[in-house]
């Protein structure tokens, strides 16, 4: 099994990947999909602000392999 990736930087994620509703990778929506997983934490800051957050990959990114098991996220709104 293949180490799983770093999420990217907090600073470099879009407004949806940031809030949740897309993958942390490849940006695919992820209001209608069925078994998102979570791609651990992106880290950012600005500042003193921590920006850091819980990101979030689709079922083809997520494929690609793990270091834990997977905590699956039904679709719809997070």
């Amino acid at each position: 099994m293949t180490p799983w990736p770093e999420p990217p930087p907090a600073a470099s994620l879009s407004y949806a990947q940031y809030s949740g509703w897309a993958c942390c990778w490849c940006a695919k929506s992820l209001l209608d999909v069925f078994g998102a997983v979570s791609a651990g934490i992106a880290r950012g800051r600005e500042g003193v602000h921590v920006l850091d957050v819980e990101v979030y990959a689709c079922p083809g990114c997520a494929g690609r392999g793990s270091r834990r098991p997977p905590e699956r996220r039904q679709g719809g709104t997070p």
